[in-house]
């Protein structure tokens, strides 16, 4: 019964998802653009894989509800030669640096769904509260699924903010379409300044996918970030499976001072490895990107479509690192609402 309900429910979001497609990107053709869709490389999952993985799946039982520590909130600032991250929830990070506050993949939302009624439902707070943030100057998205283009958050930043908005080729039209304006759409490498304090961004490539619905499955672009900073290169990797793509990362940037990197919604494997990296692919990563501090994120949030139990990336992770011989100290998994300065 369970099962069927979940399945159900997926059926009805998506049936309502026809009607919220995204609009349809228009532009010149390359590798990954093929006049219609996105596309990469690299092995994506099937539409009978993933109606087989709404059928089939089995969420593990989450808690209904975690109290989480709190914690100081952000400084306003963080200027000279500093750098400092807040993981505030999901994807959802605070970097601070060269005097900027840069966020990423913001939601505060109860549910990460097209609907307020169903959904994957949150088990705790945000770490930060919206009415907590320190100015925000910058935000950046990695692909416009429901968990990472929250468009109530977007609208309560953007109206007490007015933050630059970076996203992928495509996105902007639905921003649009919500009066979110400030918004700079970019191809994978292409380049953007971020304000007049310096530092740069880069739209670099990803193994994932995009879509709001049923019938814009990668009608617009998905992606990570690279941002060029004073104290070095960090690397916000959104949601990505390990690929071949990586290759063409590591050969622009020989290290991180910091990466962001996904160690959440790993499972089953079968269907999750084309576009979600787990614990052990993300310490990998680490290793190959020559990255000095990693900090996990993608965890514990929503719940309600995990096959993996909500603390299962601390397990894992644990084994993974010490499978690579990364120090604990290297591979960070920060609380809800904690602050880390970065050496």
């Amino acid at each position: 019964m369970k099962r069927y309900f979940i399945f159900l429910t997926s059926v009805v979001i998506a049936a309502v998802s026809i009607m919220g497609c995204s609009a349809v990107y228009k532009g010149p053709l390359s590798d990954h653009f093929d006049g219609d869709r996105f596309y990469h490389h690299e092995k994506d999952y099937t539409s009978g894989e993933l109606l087989k993985w709404m059928a089939t799946m089995n969420p593990a039982k989450w808690p209904e509800w975690i109290e989480d520590a709190r914690h100081p909130i952000p400084p306003a600032r963080v200027t000279s030669a500093g750098l400092r991250v807040t993981h505030i929830n999901h994807a959802t990070m605070l970097i601070q640096v060269d005097g900027m506050n840069i966020l990423t993949d913001p939601i505060w939302s109860e549910r990460s769904s097209m609907v307020s009624w169903a959904g994957p439902k949150r088990v705790r707070a945000a770490g930060v509260a919206l009415a907590e943030l320190p100015p925000i100057d910058i935000i950046l998205i990695s692909h416009n699924h429901y968990d990472h283009l929250d468009l109530p958050t977007l609208k309560a930043i953007t109206k007490n903010h007015n933050p630059k908005i970076f996203v992928g080729l495509g996105v902007g039209s639905l921003l649009a379409d919500n009066q979110i304006l400030n918004v700079t759409e970019m191809d994978w490498w292409q380049e953007a300044i971020l304000d007049q304090r310096g530092g740069k961004v880069v739209f670099v490539p990803a193994r994932h996918n995009s879509g709001r619905g049923v019938l814009d499955k990668n009608k617009t672009l998905w992606g990570g970030f690279v941002i060029e900073s004073s104290v070095g290169n960090i690397y916000f990797a959104g949601d990505t499976g390990y690929g071949e793509f990586l290759s063409k990362i590591k050969a622009k940037y020989d290290s991180f001072v910091l990466a962001m990197l996904f160690i959440g919604h790993y499972e089953p494997r079968w269907m999750m490895e084309s576009h979600h990296m787990n614990p052990d692919d993300a310490v990998k990563l680490h290793q190959y990107l020559n990255v000095k501090t990693s900090i996990g994120m993608h965890f514990a949030t929503f719940g309600g479509h995990n096959d993996e139990k909500v603390d299962a990336h601390e397990k894992d992770l644990a084994v993974a690192l010490d499978k690579y011989q990364v120090p604990k100290s290297d591979f960070l998994v920060l609380g809800f609402g904690a602050g880390k300065a970065i050496p």
